[in-house]
């Protein structure tokens, strides 16, 4: 299973950083810092990218949380 790491926060901070997750865990990263900020629209798309995982592959996970909280995302290498 393919792991993903924040390796930039585009803004200039650290958010989102030292964290290896598979995609299935950055959406459930995500779904908390929307409940976070208060983003029902934003979770309720989530959540129903969670429910249809099969029709979201990884990258396109990874690439809409990305863009979203301006991230810059690298896949792990396995050791």
């Amino acid at each position: 299973m393919n792991k993903y790491r924040v390796v930039r926060d585009l803004q200039g901070g650290s958010f989102g950083m030292d964290r290896d997750y598979t995609a299935d865990e950055w959406i459930e990263q995500a779904r908390e810092w929307c409940e976070a900020d208060d983003n029902t629209d934003l979770d309720n798309y989530l959540e129903r990218m969670q429910k249809n995982r099969g029709d979201f592959p990884d990258k396109e996970v990874i690439d809409f949380i990305a863009d979203i909280w301006q991230l810059e995302f690298e896949q792990v290498k396995e050791k």
